[in-house]
């Protein structure tokens, strides 16, 4: 089935409740099936992508679409589904809706997390986190649009960052304790915007993995710890946007040595053997 078919599959019932639905008292087998990308529960008429838990006992699937109008993705109005379901029962946990449901993360709890992305064009979204019943344990508005999160292994921390927007929420990274139901912190990301990030659970510190760099560490008030250590990495990368933007972080520095300038230096000359001039040039071009 293509992006298109499942976008627009018309259900055989629409569910309009704002609100996650747990299953009543013993929950009845469903139909649960699953590919590499997309998952179904045939009682429910859903399908839609989904993520799985790191044991691969739970998945949390969500469609972004309103599918009795025939819309998906950017839109004014109809709301999206998400489903929560347990893998070894082969049961649903809960399902619910929401404006515009994405980017999923379920825990091997079953706690679960999604990214609403709001109706029409304003930078804004709304992080929420939910036990496996489908009770919220966290939710968040925020006047930026949400560009990545995350769930610990163990339903223990969330965690959502968000892009420039001008206003308070913009460029951030919020850090959430599900057990105490608190936001810990939100600081601007000193190290930049990541693949994804992971939260150790015994210390509550944030860890950013970057791909082909490395993996660098926010401390449990959400101060980054390895500057020095994420800029030897970019000057060390082989991509040339990198290696720039570690170079122009390092120049800052009021201390700097002859000895650091001259490893810039060499990390510049490198970054224009790959490909910098060539990006440069094409900037210059009438």
């Amino acid at each position: 089935m293509s992006i298109f078919s499942w976008l627009f599959k018309r259900p055989k019932t629409t569910n309009a409740e704002a609100n996650s639905k747990p299953t009543q008292g013993r929950r009845p087998k469903l139909e649960v099936s699953r590919d590499k990308h997309f998952l179904s529960v045939e009682s429910l008429d859903f399908y839609g992508l989904y993520q799985l838990s790191k044991s691969k006992l739970w998945a949390i699937g969500w469609r972004d679409s309103d599918p009795s109008a025939g819309r998906g993705g950017h839109r004014e109005s109809g709301l999206g589904v998400y489903v929560l379901t347990d893998l070894s029962t082969g049961t649903v946990s809960c399902h619910g809706s929401m404006p515009r449901p994405n980017n999923g993360h379920v825990s091997d709890s079953g706690v679960f997390c999604l990214e609403d992305w709001h109706f029409g064009s304003s930078l804004s979204g709304t992080f929420t986190v939910f036990d496996p019943s489908g009770a919220v344990l966290i939710t968040k508005e925020l006047s930026a649009n949400i560009i990545s999160s995350a769930i610990s292994i163990n339903g223990k921390f969330a965690v959502c960052a968000t892009a420039y927007s001008p206003s308070e929420h913009g460029n951030k990274v919020f850090l959430f304790d599900l057990l105490k139901r608190v936001e810990l912190y939100s600081v601007t990301p000193k190290a930049g915007w990541p693949e994804r990030y992971e939260v150790d659970e015994k210390t509550g510190e944030l860890i950013a993995h970057f791909k082909d760099v490395g993996s660098f560490w926010y401390d449990i008030d959400g101060r980054f710890l390895e500057a020095d250590q994420l800029n030897n990495a970019n000057l060390a990368s082989s991509r040339y946007d990198r290696i720039i933007l570690a170079a122009e972080k390092i120049l800052e520095d009021v201390d700097l040595t002859d000895e650091r300038a001259q490893e810039v230096l060499t990390a510049i000359q490198r970054a224009r053997s790959l490909g910098a001039d060539e990006i440069q040039r094409g900037n210059q071009a009438p």
